[in-house]
């Protein structure tokens, strides 16, 4: 409770919202515990919990990010904030088919695929947390998106087509 006490304010000045900071904050020390075997040889224990704590509320930032980028972008495509009966069932079998594809990954580029996307952690990261090189991390990456969008692609036209068939019936 003792860094809590220090963490919170130093994470609210970041994210700007509470609910976030809870987050961050769990999100820390959940990372803390998972790797509490490596803590034995840190030397500035203070220091190394700020850096993962910048760490995460960065990650926070860029997820919120992506999220607000891809808002803006459905905007700019005429995507209503209530999508029509059509789109939530395009939404809904795109996000069965990207599991699915994701599901069909090799279960070390899965992992990173997941940490990369899910977890908002960035390659140095990744290969930091797997005991990896930046560039091992970074190749089953490019592999990952390489293979989902080869499925996508080859599901997608089947979708839209089933689509519009159900529409027009």
């Amino acid at each position: 409770h003792h860094y809590n006490r220090i963490l919170q304010p130093f994470v609210l000045r970041l994210t700007g919202s509470p609910v976030a900071t809870q987050e961050v904050v769990q999100e820390v020390f959940l990372k803390l515990w998972l790797h509490r075997d490596r803590l034995m040889d840190v030397e500035n224990p203070k220091a190394y919990i700020i850096r993962i704590v910048n760490n995460e509320a960065i990650n926070y930032l860029r997820g919120r990010a992506r999220d607000s980028k891809l808002r803006e972008a459905m905007g700019q495509f005429g995507v209503e904030e209530v999508p029509s009966p059509e789109q939530r069932i395009f939404y809904r079998e795109m996000e069965s088919r990207l599991n699915e594809a994701i599901e069909r990954l090799p279960q070390s580029c899965r992992k990173i695929y997941r940490m990369s996307r899910e977890q908002y952690m960035r390659i140095p990261e990744i290969a930091d947390a797997l005991d990896l090189s930046d560039s091992t991390v970074k190749n089953q990456l490019v592999k990952a998106l390489k293979s989902i969008r080869l499925h996508l692609n080859k599901v997608t036209p089947t979708i839209i087509f089933l689509i519009l068939l159900s529409a027009t019936g």
